[in-house]
């Protein structure tokens, strides 16, 4: 089984014209399906591959479920400061052994 390292981003999409100056709003998907919207720079979005992630942190690991918890870098427009993700939200890179949370 090819070991998959997951990396403290999330796929995120990005609407220009955010508050910030250079900002624009990430759209991130929980865990749930419900969407969070952060405010942030340009800067702070990584773009691999065609795709767009935002730089989070991990606080908890559900290896059973599949799921993260993450800190996100701002507050969301909602007020939430954490969200569960998906492992398939987060940016991954395999390589061949078996699966590790980096």
């Amino acid at each position: 089984m090819p070991e998959i390292t997951y990396y403290p981003e999330v796929r995120c999409e990005v609407k220009a014209g955010g508050l910030l100056p250079d900002g624009v709003s990430a759209r991130v998907v929980d865990a749930d399906g419900r969407s969070q919207f952060i405010q942030v720079t340009q800067g702070m979005i990584n773009r691999e591959s065609g795709v767009d992630y935002l730089p989070v942190g991990f606080v908890e690991i559900d290896r059973r479920r599949r799921r993260v918890l993450i800190e996100l870098p701002a507050e969301a427009d909602s007020g939430a400061n954490r969200m569960w993700v998906d492992f398939d939200n987060l940016r991954k890179e395999a390589s061949k052994s078996a699966e590790v949370i980096a």
